[in-house]
């Protein structure tokens, strides 16, 4: 690219009637196959294998590791009234502003320090918002975005990706941990227990495709404690459970009641596509979320060329203002409707059901455990 090519990226979803133009973009489509390159690149490898670095990853760990030790070195404030948001955070943040271009520059190769107008605004939303104090699934977008605009920039290359994952991406949960603890850094957007997490969610991604093939670990596993604790170092799905055992108290099924729902699913394959559709139902098509990504050059708002022809737009329909703003997002597809679907099990009566036999995953494991009166039979989905 030229000098010229380069320019400051801006915030384009400015309200829901930008979603439509945002799920058709360029920048949708090239992010989930960079996603879904991420996703089958780590299928079946442990976060401890032995993988080769060169010596820009090394520099790139390392200047995440320093990071990490700003955070150390800035002290507390004191908050006698606040449960959230230790202010001290933005001193963090004010200095990650002002350092991070000459940080970029010195682990970036010298003909990509060009894009630092478009590269720098990702690398600083990644870890938080100073003025709210608050750290969610949108921030952490920002940082694989950022790592997706270096793959274009050739930076990395599809070679790199198990690494991207493994070592890279696994650091910088490590910094956005130690900041969420220490700074008390409140949830962004959080739906509490309707959430698969209150700051993460690609870990559950990643981490469910390396475990992929498993013989001894099974998704019901991770309701296990001591199995989680054990296992952690080889997944970043049960690195994330465990931090998630050590953070919050109270029975699973109470503060993660999403997880504990998805451990019924019987293979990691299936918890893998399920977390894809997630995702996207639940981050990608969110405005609360995507309203704060910024686009330019490598990251493009511009129509992508491989339009879905079947796909309705939503240019099209009529404007109801009486109904809520969700009503008004681009309509899922049958197979993104909700996180998971699933056939309801023969205890259930689904003779009222029409052909639709499938459900959310709201009660799932009551539904393999219970029989349902047929009142409280799970409602099915609308018909595509």
């Amino acid at each position: 690219m030229t000098e010229n090519a380069f320019v400051a990226p801006e915030k384009m979803i400015k309200n829901v009637f930008d979603l439509n133009p945002w799920y058709f973009s360029k920048a949708y489509e090239e992010y989930l196959a960079f996603l879904h390159r991420l996703n089958d690149s780590v299928i079946g490898v442990h976060t401890t294998a032995d993988l080769r670095c060169n010596e820009l990853v090394i520099d790139f760990i390392e200047m995440l590791d320093g990071l990490e030790k700003w955070i150390d070195e800035i002290p507390l404030e004191e908050i006698s009234e606040q449960r959230f948001g230790n202010k001290a955070f933005r001193h963090f943040y004010e200095k990650l502003c002002k350092e991070a271009p000459e940080l970029l520059k010195n682990v970036l190769p010298s003909n990509t320090h060009d894009a630092l107008i478009e590269l720098v605004p990702y690398f600083t939303e990644s870890f938080g918002n100073s003025t709210r104090i608050d750290y969610g699934s949108g921030h952490e977008a920002n940082f694989l975005i950022f790592i997706f605009c270096l793959q274009k920039l050739g930076v990395f290359n599809d070679h790199d990706n198990q690494v991207l994952v493994l070592r890279i991406f696994n650091k910088y949960l490590r910094v956005c941990r130690h900041l969420q603890t220490k700074f008390k850094m409140e949830p962004a957007g959080s739906r509490g227990v309707h959430a698969i997490d209150d700051f993460q969610f690609a870990p559950f991604i990643f981490g469910s495709a390396q475990l992929i093939g498993s013989k001894s670990l099974v998704p019901d596993s991770y309701l296990k404690s001591t199995v989680v604790e054990a296992n952690a170092h080889i997944s970043l799905f049960l690195d994330a459970v465990n931090f998630i055992n050590q953070t919050k108290t109270g029975p699973f099924h109470e503060h993660s009641n999403q997880l504990w729902n998805i451990s019924a699913v019987p293979h990691w394959k299936k918890v893998n596509s399920g977390m894809f559709k997630m995702y996207e139902g639940e981050v990608l098509k969110k405005f609360p979320v995507v309203q704060h990504l910024m686009f330019g050059s490598l990251f493009s708002f511009e129509r992508t060329e491989h339009i879905k022809e079947s796909s309705e737009d939503i240019s099209q329909i009529s404007r109801d203002d009486s109904m809520p703003p969700v009503c008004q997002m681009p309509p899922r597809a049958p197979a993104q409707h909700g996180m998971f679907a699933f056939q309801i099990p023969a205890a259930a009566n689904s003779s009222t059901v029409r052909s639709a036999t499938v459900v959310e995953s709201g009660d799932l494991r009551k539904l393999h455990t219970e029989k349902h009166p047929e009142e409280r039979c799970p409602p099915p989905m609308p018909e595509p």
